[in-house]
């Protein structure tokens, strides 16, 4: 009787102290949803920015070709970096020109000749451009599927 006693003391003063030890601030981490926010050139300009998936949009659709990304349906136009700059944009592709090629790894797409610079979404606005590659930031995942590049993780 004295063991079981001292048992359910044991267990009471667990749980007590237990209920006094702060719970961590746990943030949740982003869902996968591809397919809702893809890379989208201003059809007709050299913008690009994510907008909402529509396979439709003939701006939302490219050739990842190589070391290149090209409009599929203006294959004379690349998606490309002004070299030295974070901006984005379309333009004529040309082979000599190092913001214009990309390499596709895993969920990341990052510029051929300076692989610590990642495309990106400024995420939960339309805005992309490239920064240095974060792991943690969600606006730095993609999804090729098909025609399309899509965010990875969107709300």
């Amino acid at each position: 009787m004295a063991f079981a006693l001292r048992k359910t003391l044991a267990l009471t003063a667990l749980a007590l102290t237990a209920s006094f030890v702060p719970a961590g601030n746990a943030a949740a981490a982003p869902t996968l949803h591809p397919g809702v926010y893809c890379l989208a050139d201003a059809w007709g300009t050299p913008n690009v920015g994510t907008k909402p998936c529509d396979a439709g949009d003939q701006g939302q659709h490219w050739a990842v070709t190589g070391d290149q990304i090209a409009l599929a349906n203006a294959r004379a136009y690349c998606l490309a970096n002004p070299w030295g700059t974070q901006s984005i944009g379309t333009k004529a592709c040309d082979g000599r020109d190092p913001g214009q090629y990309w390499s596709v790894q895993g969920d990341r797409i990052f510029l051929t000749n300076a692989p610590a610079y990642c495309l990106a979404n400024a995420y939960g606005t339309p805005n992309v451009g490239t920064k240095p590659c974060d792991a943690n930031d969600p606006g730095q995942h993609w999804v090729v599927f098909g025609d399309q590049i899509s965010l990875a993780y969107a709300g």
